[in-house]
């Protein structure tokens, strides 16, 4: 269930973008967190009155997707909140979820479905739905993510030795 309405966030979106702070209007309607707030306000600022509107709970991402918004917040370094504004994804904790089984079930984790698996044909030469990926396709998605990932712990690893470096020349400098 959704706790704030549209018409009510559309409400205090105006409030704010009217001169009112976000923390006077958490307190003033209830909203736990002013983060909220400024969420919608971003959230309204780039998609307009549809970026408050409330969505289907049953809205599915398919894993090419989710390999995509996950590619781009490692390579851009983007917080969880601006990836999901990136990509309009209403609720921020969805990518946190995706990136924590990427994390967990690597690659694979991505594509499994929820809920029931769908009715067994009989046919044994069935025909792949076009939205299942190829193993070829599903590999080079793979290897993709692995070379965002190698990069970024290069980079890592390279601030790491570079503030090792730093440190070193500070204690010399002392002695």
């Amino acid at each position: 269930m959704t706790k704030f309405s549209f018409e009510l966030k559309l409400k205090i979106v105006e409030q704010y973008l009217s001169g009112t702070s976000s923390t006077a209007l958490a307190k003033r309607y209830g909203v736990k967190n002013s983060s909220n707030i400024t969420t919608w306000v971003a959230r309204y600022r780039k998609y307009g009155i549809n970026g408050l509107k409330i969505r289907s709970p049953k809205y599915d991402y398919d894993g090419k997707f989710k390999i995509k918004v996950l590619n781009w917040r490692k390579e851009n370094q983007a917080s969880y909140p601006e990836t999901a504004l990136k990509f309009d994804i209403s609720n921020a904790g969805t990518i946190a979820m995706w990136q924590r089984k990427f994390n967990k079930g690597g690659l694979q984790a991505l594509f499994t479905r929820r809920g029931r698996s769908k009715h067994v044909t009989t046919n044994h030469n069935r025909q792949y739905e076009k939205n299942d990926l190829s193993e070829l396709e599903r590999l080079k998605m793979e290897n993709r993510a692995l070379r965002v990932e190698n990069e970024y712990l290069k980079k890592l690893d390279a601030l790491i030795q570079k503030r090792g470096h730093h440190k070193k020349n500070i204690k010399s400098s002392k002695d």
